[in-house]
C-alpha cells in the first residue's frame, strides 16, 4: 500500500467518523436521508467510511453506557 492509498484511506475513516457525528447529534429520519445521499453519490461506499461510521457510533454507545453506570 501506497502513502497515497494510506492517506485516501485515512481521510475516508475520518469522514466516516464526521457524519456519524453529524447523525449522532441529528437523528432525525432527515438527516439519515441526507446523509445516506450524500455518501452514495459515487454510487459505492469505501469501507474506510463505514469503519469510521461503526467506530463512531459504538464508541458513543459505550461512553452512554459509562456514564449509565456512574449514576
Amino acid at each position: 500500500m501506497t502513502d497515497n492509498d494510506q492517506n485516501q484511506n485515512d481521510e475516508d475513516f475520518d469522514y466516516g467518523c464526521e457524519c456519524a457525528m453529524t447523525l449522532l447529534n441529528e437523528p432525525t429520519e432527515d438527516c439519515l436521508n441526507d446523509l445516506i445521499d450524500e455518501l452514495d453519490e459515487d454510487g459505492m461506499i469505501s469501507t474506510e467510511v463505514v469503519y469510521g461510521l461503526l467506530a463512531t457510533i459504538l464508541m458513543s454507545i459505550n461512553e452512554e453506557e459509562h456514564e449509565g453506570d456512574e449514576h
